[in-house]
């Protein structure tokens, strides 16, 4: 892990904000986490810093889907005008291998756009899954699953994430096998 200071933390995390709008905190600390350039109390710390100055905000969306344990709709992150300009001021001075993943989780944006993945705890404390599939904003393929554990919910949309077309393939030639009729 590489030492950075607290300024460059949090541009850090400006710029993967940019990257992921409308994400929750914990998918940005994810990624923050991820870059290499921060543990989890680095990106904690960005992050209060980051709204105390205004340079993102917290927001409810009324039809939220995704909840916290406690039954709440997530919050979710998206830079602010003030935030933008401090990125294109600064954004350049990134180091080059934070420039390079800042990229590669562009794509990956663009990639889970397509692809969805969430999961939330009902009030019998199952886990229930959406796993579902978009082009151009038309659902292409939804499952729904309850696993009994988070633990379980966790691992099966990660692996949606990851292995996405493996997963669809197998499904269909499951669902419709070639038959010589």
């Amino acid at each position: 892990m590489h030492q950075v200071d607290d300024s460059q933390a949090a541009l850090i995390l400006l710029s993967i904000i940019e990257k992921q709008p409308n994400s929750t905190s914990e998918n940005i600390i994810d990624s923050a986490i991820n870059s290499l350039y921060l543990d989890y109390f680095s990106a904690a710390t960005a992050l209060d810093l980051l709204t105390k100055q205004h340079l993102i905000h917290l927001s409810e969306n009324k039809s939220e889907a995704e909840y916290t344990v406690s039954g709440k709709p997530v919050n979710r992150l998206n830079i602010t005008p003030e935030g933008s300009a401090v990125l294109k001021a600064l954004g350049n001075t990134l180091p080059t291998q934070v420039q390079d993943f800042l990229e590669k989780l562009s794509t990956l944006e663009k990639k889970e756009r397509t692809l969805t993945a969430h999961y939330s705890e009902d009030s019998e404390h199952t886990f229930k899954i959406k796993l579902e599939q978009k082009d151009h904003n038309q659902i292409i393929f939804s499952l729904e699953l309850n696993v009994p554990t988070e633990k379980m919910a966790r691992n099966i949309c990660q692996n949606w994430q990851k292995n996405a077309v493996e997963i669809y393939q197998a499904l269909f030639r499951l669902l419709l096998p070639q038959n010589d009729d």
